[in-house]
């Protein structure tokens, strides 16, 4: 009986080799949940209208970058989804440290402080130090002057997107920093609980995708306009 063959066999003897077709590039689905809700969070922190017009530009630019990433990423599974990492070194598995000026953030508060069981800005400044050896927190000035690299991305010590700061700053009037100023109250900073008295605070936002700043809050309720970070410096 005379045997034949096949196109494949006889390509194989005369030594071409075949290889099946790459496969498209595919992003996951639950990395696309999370480049979506990054993407959402960013728009919402834009201001509305044409005033926001440029800020809601970057978050789509951001979008698509994020896409193409995954897209090209060889196994891309959140919570980074095939996106390399900015530095080579974390002092946990959970808490990020970007190097350089800011060092990280604490989990969001009011504007009475409670870390490490103290108030105010000992207990955040002991938190800063615990968490990021050598730290302290950061003023408003050392945020405005960090590099946007630094912020881009930014999560707080609970793996929480940072999408804002209290604008810590000791030259600014004590009533727009959560001044504890009740009667029999501390006097001290960021000490504030309740909405009685004239005290105020000021916050700033963060476009987290781009690591941009926004312009700075001012007189915003210490203990009901929302809770919001505290960054740590070197």
């Amino acid at each position: 009986m005379k045997r034949t063959l096949s196109a494949v066999a006889y390509l194989v003897v005369l030594g071409v080799v075949l290889t099946p077709p790459a496969a498209e590039a595919k992003c996951r689905k639950d990395c696309k949940q999370v480049i979506g809700a990054t993407f959402r969070t960013c728009k919402s922190e834009c201001a509305k209208g044409k005033p926001g017009k440029q800020c809601r530009a970057g978050c789509f630019s951001a979008r698509k970058a994020n896409r193409m990433t995954c897209r090209k990423a060889t196994n891309p599974t959140p919570p980074d989804c095939g996106q390399v990492a900015t530095t080579t070194t974390t002092t946990t598995t959970t808490i990020p440290s970007t190097g350089g000026v800011v060092a990280g953030a604490l989990t969001a508060t009011p504007g009475r402080f409670n870390y490490n069981s103290m108030l105010g800005l000992p207990g955040a400044n002991a938190a800063c130090n615990t968490n990021f050896p050598g730290s302290h927190v950061c003023t408003l000035a050392e945020l405005q002057s960090a590099p946007a690299s630094e912020l881009t991305g930014l999560r707080d010590t609970g793996g929480n997107l940072v999408n804002g700061f209290w604008a810590i700053d000791s030259s600014a009037n004590p009533l727009q920093q959560c001044n504890d100023d009740a009667a029999g109250g501390s006097g001290l900073n960021w000490e504030y609980a309740t909405a009685h008295t004239p005290s105020r605070g000021q916050k700033v936002p963060l476009t987290n995708a781009s690591g941009a700043l926004g312009t700075v809050g001012t007189s915003v309720q210490c203990n009901f306009s929302g809770n919001s970070w505290v960054g740590c410096c070197r």
